[in-house]
């Protein structure tokens, strides 16, 4: 008998935090886990104990590719067998609402069935902050009726907190890059624009921590990660133009003005000008700064 959900979780070199994720996942015969370890350091991790390995209904696999996140999550989907795929980074864990939600999202016809969440320190994870409350704006907002739902097809850029139909990723061959940054943005905005329906719960079933060390905490602090972070974005911007969806708000603005705040104008024109022979970091970043010209922003 299949599973009704597919649980996949990414993971290196923090297998404590991994356990607090497995802990907070309830063991259920309808629920299948899937770990998919990315070459962690074996001074980090011990393979024998590893978490999971003991755990029922859970695989665990190790990847040696070293991939990073989005290659991970990629193999995880190339195992699941569940009606709903459901993605959790391994920082982070689950409220006990979430086995309530499981029973009620099992049947539910939408494509994409959104969810709320918490947003806690790691460390100290009775300690809440804001560091990405955006997304529960979104939550909100939609539950008040006060914005169409396209905030959250097109701007709910993570994996996380979503019911998504193994269907429709399958039926559009929806996968994530496989980048060390914004790996999830393509596959986030595809499943979003894609989907035909789309629901939402304001149950706060999933906690993101902020975790020093995380590839978020330090958002765009070199200019090889804003290099990336700006492709990707552009790559995203194409495909929703190439395929007809419309975009209020530019992908790549908010991670040059991120940029931007921390090192100031001449150091991002400096990116810039370094950015030369890649045109689609040079373009986007060039009409960037003119606009901070044109205000005077600098």
């Amino acid at each position: 008998m299949k599973p009704n959900y597919s649980i996949i979780i990414p993971h290196k070199d923090i297998p404590d935090l991994l356990q607090r994720c497995l802990d907070s996942i309830p063991v259920r015969d309808d629920v299948e886990v899937i770990v998919v370890d990315d070459n962690s350091d074996p001074k980090k991790v011990d393979f024998e104990h590893f978490p999971g390995l003991e755990r029922d209904n859970t695989r665990v696999i190790f990847s040696k590719d070293g991939g990073g996140a989005g290659h991970a999550r990629n193999v995880g989907l190339d195992h699941a067998r569940g009606r709903w795929i459901v993605f959790a980074d391994a920082d982070d864990f689950f409220t006990e609402d979430f086995n309530g939600l499981l029973d009620e999202t099992v049947d539910a016809e939408e494509d994409i069935v959104f969810f709320d969440y918490i947003n806690v320190l790691s460390k100290k994870p009775t300690q809440q902050v804001t560091d990405r409350n955006r997304y529960k704006k979104f939550i909100s907002a939609y539950l008040d009726g006060d914005k169409s739902e396209s905030d959250l097809r097109i701007y709910f850029f993570v994996p996380w907190c979503k019911f998504i139909k193994r269907e429709l990723i399958e039926h559009h061959r929806i996968r994530f890059h496989e980048v060390k940054w914004n790996n999830d943005l393509f596959f986030s905005v595809q499943a979003g624009c894609l989907a035909k329906t789309i629901a939402v719960s304001g149950k706060e079933a999933y906690v993101v921590t902020l975790r020093e060390g995380s590839l978020t905490y330090d958002l765009c602090a070199t200019g090889e990660e804003l290099a990336v972070r700006l492709i990707e974005s552009v790559k995203t911007e194409e495909w929703m133009k190439k395929n007809g969806y419309r975009t209020t708000r530019c992908l790549t603005s908010s991670y040059l003005w991120v940029y931007y705040d921390r090192n100031g104008f001449w150091k991002t024109l400096g990116f810039c000008l370094c950015s030369i022979f890649n045109w689609r970091v040079f373009k986007t970043t060039l009409v960037f700064l003119a606009k901070r010209i044109g205000k005077r922003e600098f």
